[in-house]
């Protein structure tokens, strides 16, 4: 059993909320198209945390469970679209996604968002950093020949459970552009706690 899994049940639908601090850490440093998609928005903390950041986004979310997508709506004051977007036949926006994806399908949602994000787009996602690791079948969003053109290292854990706890792993945020080919940054971000 890995480190991250030791002494707590895993969510079914890796859910896992995503604290504010997290986004303002990346919008600090990043610069957004006006319009910011979250595939898998789950109850909206990314987008909410984006809106109120004040730089005036418009943002655009999707969520596999009726439920939480009522209540990211909710939270959005926007509707949020119901559907998996990882389906051939789902509707992405002309928009910078920026997202916590479900870890088991991570790579997948990097890949489709890639393939739909404008050609100055940017993919924005909150990984582990083991991501980059062992990353055979992840060559072509990771490897040296990738779009992957920045990663910007948190200096602390996040607590994902709203308990302040955090599992054993580093997080970073991944930017991948859509025009970019070449080595990836990596640098540490500096957060006010």
């Amino acid at each position: 059993m890995s480190a991250t899994g030791r002494g707590r049940d895993r969510n079914p639908r890796d859910f896992y909320r995503t604290p504010a601090w997290c986004v303002d850490a990346l919008l600090n440093v990043e610069g957004l198209l006006a319009d910011v998609f979250d595939p898998a928005c789950g109850d909206g903390a990314i987008l909410a945390a984006i809106q109120a950041h004040g730089a005036g986004h418009t943002v655009h979310a999707q969520e596999l469970d009726h439920a939480v997508a009522l209540k990211a709506s909710q939270r959005l004051r926007s509707p949020v679209a119901v559907g998996d977007s990882l389906d051939e036949s789902a509707c992405w926006p002309d928009a910078d996604v920026v997202m916590n994806p479900p870890y088991r399908q991570a790579a997948d949602f990097v890949r489709r968002a890639l393939q739909e994000v404008p050609p100055r787009g940017k993919v924005c996602a909150l990984m582990r950093l083991n991501f980059l690791g062992s990353s055979r079948t992840r060559l072509d969003i990771v490897g040296p020949s990738s779009q992957l053109a920045r990663v910007l290292v948190l200096p602390k854990r996040p607590s994902f459970t709203g308990d302040g706890r955090s599992d054993a792993c580093e997080y970073a945020w991944m930017i991948w552009q859509a025009e970019h080919r070449g080595p990836a940054e990596v640098r540490v971000l500096n957060v006010v706690s």
